[in-house]
């Protein structure tokens, strides 16, 4: 993938549009009168609208009539909406208690009183006894899995932003570089090459270990650092995993686990299609891996990421999914043990279609030759 600067990324009116109608096809069949889409990253699907989570909004898809967003800040981009209304949510630059609240007495004249209402999840209290409720977050979900092109665009873009991110740290993977320094490298490169503020980075930044969260200790050579990450864009979750030695220099073990995982992803990928069992994939690839050297493979392979950082599908023997066209994925083998000084894990996105499937990371980067 590039390293160029990555600006400008948003979603396109026409997806935004068809998501919405998509929407009011399941509200036709559930008899409701509308959806009230509160969640961040919905707002963002539904209606291109991104803003700082201190900032809420709401949305409000009626199945025969407009879809209307309330906000309190325009936002970073021009949203999709057939109307939009303000709320005041700040005096003298102090945000006022219940912000929702507020955004939600802009909508009342809307709302279905006594009418059956989509939510997702739970009903606001400004509402009770005022509507009948019905959750549509299963709804919700399986309308999202299906990935758009606009969508995939973004997923890709926080990619991108992360493989610039792993080459910029490379020259810190030396003994004595602090953990939560090689965090903080990671994440000022990667809000660089993404061009725009990111989410909540990720997971996994410790030396000698399966994973964790950076601590101020140092790196030690020889071992090995696996640093799993996703840089989120607009809502969008990507989700890499390189594993480095520290020094630079792999030994004779971790280098021969490095490869066998290398090797799990291409044998991952040659099952993979529309209508396999996630399971399978799993089993497969858990007898190629656990036990090879007396070394362990005892995560899950992969799943899928959009809006969250773990969505369906999952491929993991406690499910049973199915892969589909439209699905983002990572695969994310691994192989531990304390021979190896941890352990090696690498992960890559995908974008599964009726044709195939397509990388959106670079396959294997730091396998060593």
């Amino acid at each position: 993938m590039t390293s160029a600067i990555l600006v400008g990324h948003q979603l396109e009116e026409a997806f935004c549009r068809r998501r919405q109608e998509a929407l009011r096809e399941t509200l036709r069949s559930a008899g409701c009168a509308a959806l009230l889409v509160a969640d961040r990253g919905q707002l963002c699907r539904l209606f291109n609208y991104w803003a700082r989570d201190v900032f809420p909004a709401l949305g409000l898809i009626q199945a025969d009539g407009p879809a209307v967003l309330c906000c309190m800040t325009p936002g970073d981009s021009t949203p999709f909406a057939d109307e939009v209304r303000a709320f005041e949510g700040a005096q003298m630059s102090s945000l006022r208690p219940q912000l929702r609240d507020l955004a939600l007495d802009q909508l009342r004249d809307l709302l279905p009183r006594g009418g059956r209402l989509g939510v997702e999840g739970n009903l606001p209290l400004a509402l009770w006894e005022q509507v009948e409720p019905v959750d549509m977050r299963m709804d919700i979900d399986r309308l999202s899995r299906a990935k758009d092109r606009d969508e995939i665009a973004l997923i890709a873009a926080g990619a991108a932003a992360g493989e610039s991110a792993f080459a910029a740290i490379e020259p810190l993977l030396v003994d004595g570089t602090r953990e939560i320094d090689l965090f903080a490298a990671y994440q000022a490169a990667a809000v660089a090459a993404a061009g725009q503020p990111i989410g909540e980075l990720g997971n996994d930044f410790r030396g000698c270990a399966m994973g964790g969260a950076p601590r101020t200790a140092p790196l030690r050579a020889g071992d090995l650092v696996p640093i799993d990450t996703g840089v989120m864009i607009r809502g969008y979750y990507s989700d890499l995993c390189r594993t480095y030695p520290v020094s630079g220099v792999w030994a004779p073990a971790q280098r021969d686990a490095a490869r066998r995982v290398a090797q799990a992803h291409d044998l991952a990928l040659s099952m993979i299609a529309p209508g396999v069992s996630c399971r399978s994939v799993y089993q497969e690839v858990s007898r190629f891996l656990d036990g090879y050297r007396g070394w362990s493979f005892g995560t899950h392979l992969g799943h899928g990421i959009g809006l969250r950082p773990v969505e369906t599908p999952r491929i993991n023997p406690h499910w049973d999914d199915r892969f589909a066209a439209g699905d983002v994925f990572t695969l994310e083998p691994g192989l531990y043990d304390a021979e190896l000084r941890a352990g090696v894990r690498i992960e890559n996105d995908y974008v599964l279609s009726d044709t195939g499937v397509e990388a959106l990371s670079d396959s294997c980067s730091v396998v060593p030759a």
